[in-house]
């Protein structure tokens, strides 16, 4: 238990898997799980409201006798599922910079062929929840993969060792260096997360950059859920509605991340709004949002 709390937070550490209130870590012992609450922060694992421990044979019924979205416990994350009904002692999901990067930016027939040879299970966007664990499952059928690469989204590994979960989320980064420049994304990533807040404006990391153009495309789950507007701009300096709170602070420092990095090139793959607003209004992310006010 004590190394998994030490390798929860320091995934929760690094900006560059886990953003906010983003992110979730189990661990099965005997007939107990314990999972990352939603909303709660893995940087923050050591602090004992962090994870909430559940009946493992329950909550296993439960998802496995619903059709729909339907939650064991209102405290539990939207991804409750996948840590339940993936069998392994450890389930590590975060959300990869990296790979949601990628995932926007390369058309999946060949960005999947790339995956699988590397062991890494391509999954399509759905909506996190039982259907996406479901889904997950079914193209696993042979349990050969441990590493779940999920477009616009992030990144799933099990294992029955956590220091080796650690390393191959590390040896995944790796992975991925050799489609983006990794050295370009860590130096736009210090710049960004250095810069300061100040009276509802941020300092604009590239004066080139015409941020209108990713309007309406959602790259990930939680910035349709926690910064859906777009902002203005200048050569300058960006500028905010309102005054920001951390989480959404946070994400608009993903967002610009991921803005610098993409600049020019094409978006294959993303969420579209529709979509995106849906995921926000839903029970699970309004209860996100309230605990990250």
């Amino acid at each position: 238990m004590e190394s998994f709390i030490t390798y929860s937070e320091k995934i929760g550490k690094n900006f560059l898997f886990c953003q906010g209130p983003g992110g979730n870590t189990s661990i099965k012992i005997e007939d107990s799980i314990y999972i990352k609450k939603s909303g709660h922060l893995l940087s923050k694992s050591k602090n004992n409201e962090t994870f909430k421990k559940v009946s493992l044979s329950k909550i296993t019924n439960f998802y496995n006798n619903i059709s729909k979205d339907e939650k064991f416990d209102k405290v539990l994350s939207i991804e409750t599922p996948l840590h339940v009904m993936l069998k392994s002692k450890y389930v590590f999901h975060y959300h990869s910079i990296a790979s949601i990067l990628i995932s926007s930016i390369y058309e999946k027939d060949m960005l999947n062929k790339l995956l699988i040879k590397n062991k890494i299970l391509p999954v399509e966007y759905i909506r996190p929840g039982i259907n996406l664990a479901k889904h997950m499952i079914s193209k696993n059928k042979d349990h050969s993969f441990k590493s779940y690469f999920l477009y616009n989204h992030g990144i799933v590994v099990e294992g029955q060792n956590v220091k080796k979960i650690y390393k191959e989320i590390n040896d995944l980064e790796k992975v991925f260096s050799g489609l983006i420049d990794y050295k370009e994304l860590k130096r736009v990533t210090k710049k960004v997360c250095d810069t300061k807040l100040i009276d509802k404006t941020f300092l604009n990391p590239n004066e080139k950059i015409n941020y209108k153009i990713f309007n309406g495309k959602y790259l990930f789950p939680d910035h349709s859920v926690f910064f859906p507007k777009s902002f203005d701009f200048d050569k300058e300096n960006i500028y905010l509605e309102k005054e920001l709170n951390l989480t959404e602070l946070q994400y608009l420092k993903t967002l610009l991340i991921l803005y610098n990095l993409i600049d020019r090139k094409k978006i294959f793959n993303f969420i579209d709004t529709k979509i995106g607003e849906k995921l926000r209004k839903s029970e699970d992310e309004q209860l996100r949002l309230r605990v990250n006010k």
